[in-house]
């Protein structure tokens, strides 16, 4: 299951943020995104470390993708499945490294109702932003982005702990 959540969440990714630049004629760059997708599926299966790679390529070609004007709640989509398929590469790569006596269909229905949780959280805050608009300096700007990052990495390495 977790196999197939991994590639189905990275081919989102990729098609998501792929729409994008096609629907908006940058037919060179889709084609770029295209290759880096593909690649990104066969890589992210034999080497832990390119599901990094992949969530970094796409995370930049969406905001890029932002920049230039696209609409931005599908690109935000787009991130989001990568950090799906970022975050099962690695649970993919430690299931493998389970035992023949851990419950690891017990533990992929932990991770997945874990990583559901935290994803609700983050389109909670999305959608809320989209509906509520406060204008801030950019020192509160600043700190606010700080503490959601120092925030978000204390919840992930509290959930990773415990699994």
């Amino acid at each position: 299951m977790t196999v197939f959540c991994l590639v189905l969440s990275t081919l989102l990714s990729v098609a998501i943020v792929t729409w994008g630049y096609f629907a908006n004629g940058l037919t060179n760059q889709t084609i770029i995104l295209i290759v880096v997708g593909i690649s990104w599926i066969f890589g992210q299966i034999k080497w832990a470390w390119f599901g990094s790679l992949g969530l970094t390529l796409m995370t930049l070609a969406a905001i890029t993708g932002i920049l230039l004007g696209f609409p931005v709640l599908p690109m935000i989509a787009g991130v989001m499945f990568a950090f799906i398929a970022w975050d099962l590469t690695d649970f993919n790569n430690r299931l493998k490294q389970a035992g023949k006596r851990d419950d690891t269909k017990g533990l992929e229905s932990l991770h997945f109702s874990r990583l559901g949780l935290i994803l609700a959280a983050g389109w909670g805050v999305v959608l809320l932003t989209r509906f509520i608009k406060v204008r801030f300096n950019f020192e509160v700007a600043a700190l606010l982005v700080l503490v959601g990052v120092w925030g978000i990495s204390l919840l992930v390495g509290r959930l990773r702990n415990n699994e």
